[in-house]
């Protein structure tokens, strides 16, 4: 028994909150103990640690009666002392700030502190009490106590009972001498507790706890490890090798589930069979088989070969195919399940009858072959369905670029394209992205010309954090890290500045890009495909493109023919455009055959884009919905110079000559009058194909004439 300093025991100061609401205020800082106690109904009922409410709110110390009460603790916790102070009760001190001293009559005296009750039993240890053995020993559970170096530094007696152990033998010593070193670091590393982990060694069998020791600052200082005895671990031990054999066969019959399942024994006696059996293959009742050999089927010539004796003989799981004497094939696996001395124990025969999977399976192996090709020619389709509506063509010409094309799409090679403007360009690049193996990756374009040269870069290879004043803070992604592992079309790259050529030429070269206002290069995969409506070689000669460029560029080089070259495409793509607008305006305009016939003839020296551009302002301006000759004509130039046609012959020439350029003469002034090659032939008294060809000859001549005196 310990008794209590008097001089320690302070006056309990109490507050009533009777009368009083929530949100009332209560000037705490007229309290001049650390610790309030509350009265409700004339009873204590709570208690406050004021020292620890004013530290929340330090700035204002009148605090609201709600706060006062969320902060308090129930004052039944709280442990009740007379002035003599038992072991037991030391217990209870231990789990609260404060402990009240009761009197003889049954009131309160006060109350004193814990800290004050501990320090008051250390110094009565005059009557040799140890108050840590005490509460150490009282616990009948094995305790351990680890410092930070892993060595025991305490434990009590329970534990050494049940470690077999002496103090002697394990005070002072490293504790993976009697204990898991795994489990040790683990807990250590982690800060995990470890629970209930079985150690069995010779003579002992225990259940074993490992639980962190943390410091204020949530580092492991040590571990404590729980011991408890296992009187009936050998027990336990031989129960838990009889379930994990009966898991082996468990897992062994799971493995093999097939249709029938049949277990034997290292003899290859049936012991049991599963209720599916396969029907008319034993020819005998298998219930008859029960304890009898059924390797004496094999050589009845009921099957062939036997499963089981493979099995015996190969001392492995075994599958085969077995065929009976009617011809029925039957898919048999063995698995040997095996003791403790490697040595068979049981087999189990799973058999499933697989006569008619075989044709079927030889049957779909032949349809399998065949949905292949379909997929493959299905898939050709789809690309050249998805080709077809960006390429309407019908020409030779056409036919052997979009040949090319598709042969490029399966390379990542630098492709240069050239044609003059409006020849479709970018429908030819887009066709090389969308048939290529990077079509599902970014397709970007950028036109050379469009952009300002002082945004071109910044554009094109992007810009670092702050490179400039007005630049996004967090930098900026150019067209060449967007486009990754994709393609980058060109438009116009004889517009490109020399700088930028440069920069360019370490793209197709290094495969990276340095970002404006960086040093640091970042490595692209990106196809260029560049396209140009001028003649780079006269540039380099010129001085304004870059001779190492231009053959970096120049790797597959694409000619687009214009669309005077390849008359056969106008009507296609004439219907083709207008098929769009009609779609897309609900309306039902047509093309007479006269007014194809001018389409073909007209030189178009804007190409594709212009034929797009007349059939919109033909639709838009049409008041009827057939189209003929006489209405194309008023937005065509045709370009017919009477004043510069041959002159009148004064001289002697050749006949056929002459006659050449009267008809010339004739069927110029026919298509001027008359618009239509129909019309023109009536007048001329011969016929409209005869016409249609010596125009479209007479066209050809002027144009290729006009192309020869251009100066390069």
């Amino acid at each position: 028994m310990f008794s209590i300093a008097r001089e320690k025991v302070r006056p309990i100061i109490t507050f009533n909150i009777d009368n009083l609401k929530e949100e009332s205020d209560i000037q705490v800082s007229n309290f001049k103990e650390p610790f309030l106690f509350l009265k409700k109904q004339n009873q204590l009922f709570a208690y406050v640690h004021l020292n620890n409410l004013l530290q929340v709110n330090i700035e204002n110390q009148q605090i609201k009666l709600k706060t006062l009460l969320d902060s308090s603790k129930s004052i039944d916790s709280v442990c009740r002392l007379n002035e003599q102070i038992s072991l037991p009760v030391l217990f209870q001190i231990i789990g609260e700030p404060i402990a009240i001293v009761k009197r003889e009559n049954g009131g309160f005296d006060g109350y004193i502190r814990r800290e004050d009750v501990l320090a008051e039993l250390f110094k009565q240890e005059n009557k040799s009490v140890d108050l840590l053995k005490i509460i150490l020993t009282s616990i009948p559970m094995g305790i351990f106590i680890l410092d930070r170096e892993k060595i025991i530094i305490n434990c009590n007696d329970s534990g050494l009972k049940m470690m077999k152990s002496t103090a002697e033998q394990v005070m002072n010593q490293p504790a993976e001498k009697l204990f898991s070193g795994d489990h040790i670091k683990n807990v250590f590393a982690t800060g995990k507790t470890i629970l209930n982990h079985v150690q069995i060694t010779g003579d002992t069998g225990v259940l074993l706890d490992y639980s962190p020791i943390f410091n204020f600052k949530e580092e492991v200082e040590g571990i404590v490890i729980v011991v408890q005895d296992l009187p009936m671990v050998e027990e336990m031990a031989m129960e838990i090798e009889y379930i994990k054999n009966l898991n082996k066969d468990m897992n062994a019959i799971l493995s093999s589930i097939y249709d029938e399942i049949l277990v034997v024994n290292q003899k290859g006696e049936l012991i049991r069979f599963s209720d599916n059996v396969i029907p008319g293959f034993w020819k005998v009742d298998l219930k008859e088989m029960i304890g009898k050999n059924i390797l004496e089927l094999e050589n009845q010539g009921l099957f062939c070969p036997s499963v089981t004796r493979m099995v015996l003989e190969k001392k492995k799981k075994v599958s085969i195919v077995q065929e009976t004497r009617n011809g029925r094939k039957i898919l048999a696996v063995g698995n040997p399940v095996l003791n403790e001395k490697n040595e068979i124990d049981r087999i189990i025969i799973a058999s499933r009858d697989i006569t008619e999977t075989t044709r079927l399976k030889t049957e779909l192996k032949e349809i399998r072959k065949i949905s292949e090709q379909y997929k493959k020619e299905l898939d050709d389709f789809k690309n050249k369905d998805r080709f077809i509506k960006k390429l309407i063509y019908r020409s030779p010409k056409m036919e052997r670029i979009i040949n090319q094309a598709r042969k490029i799409a399966d390379f990542s090679s630098t492709v240069l394209l050239h044609g003059e403007s409006g020849v479709g360009k970018e429908v030819i690049a887009q066709a090389i992205h969308q048939l290529g193996n990077r079509s599902s990756k970014p397709f970007l374009k950028l036109n050379c010309g469009a952009i300002p040269e002082n945004l071109l870069e910044s554009e094109l290879f992007g810009y670092a954090k702050g490179a400039f004043t007005g630049a996004d803070k967090n930098g900026k992604e150019g067209y060449f890290k967007q486009a990754d592992q994709g393609i980058i079309f060109l438009d116009e790259i004889g517009e490109m500045p020399l700088h930028l050529q440069v920069k360019l030429l370490r793209v197709l070269q290094e495969q990276e890009v340095i970002p404006v206002g960086s040093t640091t290069p970042i490595k692209v995969d990106v196809q260029i495909i560049a396209a140009t409506n001028k003649q780079l070689e006269k540039l380099v000669e010129a001085g304004t493109f870059r001779e190492d460029l231009y053959y970096r560029l120049n790797v597959i080089p694409l000619h687009i023919p214009p669309l005077r070259e390849r008359i056969e495409d106008i009507s296609v793509l004439a219907f083709h455009f207008l098929q769009q607008l009609n779609d897309k305006y609900n309306k039902s305009f047509h093309l007479t055959p006269d007014a194809i016939n001018v389409l073909e003839f007209y030189p178009w020296p804007g190409n594709v884009r212009e034929l797009q551009n007349i059939i919109e302002r033909l639709i838009v301006s049409s008041e009827d919905p057939a189209i003929n000759a006489e209405f194309v004509s008023q937005f065509l130039k045709l370009g017919y110079d009477l004043k510069k046609s041959k002159p009148v012959i004064t001289r002697v020439i050749p006949l056929q000559e002459a006659i050449d350029h009267v008809e010339e003469q004739l069927i110029l002034l026919a298509m001027k009058q008359f618009k239509t090659t129909t019309k023109a032939a009536k007048a001329l008294g011969v016929s409209q194909s005869s016409v249609s060809r010596k125009y479209q000859k007479i066209l050809n001549d002027r144009n290729m004439n006009i192309e020869n005196t251009v100066p390069n």
